[in-house]
């Protein structure tokens, strides 16, 4: 017989938030679905969640259903960031004590979610598995959100061989921000001078990047294949100044 795991209340069940209760659920999670969408709590209450629909906006709603249930996590992956903003300081209201994780799709609204006290934040364009394992010390959300990831049909993982003479060989890692310039996020590359060594971009190596090296970005579709035709277009340019 399995163990039960802990109880987590979750607001929102449309592209992230189903995602992540069904990975929750998957290994034994108690999840409870809250959501202010008709058609949502009917799809929760489908696939077999315990769901409640609420006005979002109303504080004795949202009190009621704490108090319904002994939670041990609040998870708040409502699709408008204002909405997870507003829930996570009404809740923090209610309860000062209470235990918040939130998604959010901004630089903005992550800043305001930390002013909120929010233990857990998790950018879906930035996040990866390795940041949300240091975050929340769950493998389980590590599963939710590479699903979450490869969900989002925008949102996508390539691998890029550096050519030689482009504006990336030869800088360092610290020299270069993908996320300020091409709205991309570096995960961490291969180098092939290290017999082809995995180094994380995250770990804070200022690394120098060489030709054949292999780098793993995530981001925007358009915003991946505008980078790699600029990436190509700076080695042309490189070996005509040869």
């Amino acid at each position: 017989m399995q163990e039960t795991k802990d109880n987590i209340l979750l607001f929102g069940y449309k592209k992230y938030g189903e995602k992540i209760a069904n990975a929750l659920q998957s290994s034994n999670y108690q999840v409870v679905i809250a959501d202010n969408d008709k058609d949502s709590i009917s799809k929760a209450l489908k696939n077999g969640h315990k769901a409640y629909l609420i006005d979002i906006e109303n504080d004795e709603d949202i009190v009621s259903i704490l108090v319904s249930y002994s939670f041990d996590h609040v998870f708040c992956a409502m699709e408008n960031d204002e909405e997870n903003i507003y829930l996570c300081i009404t809740m923090k209201s209610i309860d000062s004590n209470i235990d918040l994780i939130s998604i959010c799709q901004s630089k903005d609204s992550e800043q305001k979610l930390e002013l909120a006290g929010v233990r857990g934040i998790l950018n879906t364009l930035d996040a990866t598995a390795q940041n949300i394992y240091h975050l929340l010390k769950n493998p389980v959300m590590i599963e939710a959100i590479e699903d979450i990831l490869y969900f989002n049909s925008e949102i996508d993982f390539v691998e890029i061989e550096v050519p030689e003479n482009s504006f990336l060989d030869g800088k360092f890692i610290n020299e270069i921000d993908l996320k300020k310039d091409y709205n991309i996020i570096l995960l961490g590359l291969v180098d092939v001078e290290f017999a082809d060594k995995f180094i994380f971009a995250t770990r804070g190596v200022n690394h120098k990047i060489d030709a054949k090296d292999i780098l793993l970005l995530i981001g925007i579709k358009d915003d991946l294949d505008s980078f790699k035709e600029k990436l190509l277009q700076s080695t042309i340019e490189g070996q005509n100044h040869e």
